[in-house]
């Protein structure tokens, strides 16, 4: 049933992100981190202060959805599926090794 919960929220999750403005790849690769055992920040903040929040953002071991979404489909992902499964505690742990999180 927790896998259940935790897939249906990460779908819910796609479709929230793509109503705050965030395009559909953007959407699918962080949709697809929560369903990885990410955790997601999103801040909307004013124009002015983008680079300072980024920067802040980043500096606390965030990732851009390109690069990310790049080093997904290198594992054979293409796209995000709100059927699929949530991984294991195996899977997150393996996951996180493998970008030194």
């Amino acid at each position: 049933a927790a896998g259940a919960a935790v897939g249906g929220a990460a779908g819910g999750l796609l479709g929230a992100l793509k109503e705050a403005g965030h395009d559909e790849g953007e959407a699918q690769v962080y949709a697809e981190g929560v369903r990885r055992g990410g955790t997601l920040v999103s801040v909307r903040t004013e124009e002015s202060d983008r680079v300072r929040v980024e920067t802040l953002l980043n500096d606390r071991r965030g990732f851009d959805s390109l690069s990310r979404g790049a080093a997904y489909r290198e594992n054979g992902w293409s796209g995000f599926d709100a059927a699929a499964e949530p991984w294991s505690a195996e899977q997150i742990a393996e996951e996180r090794a493998r970008y030194n999180r």
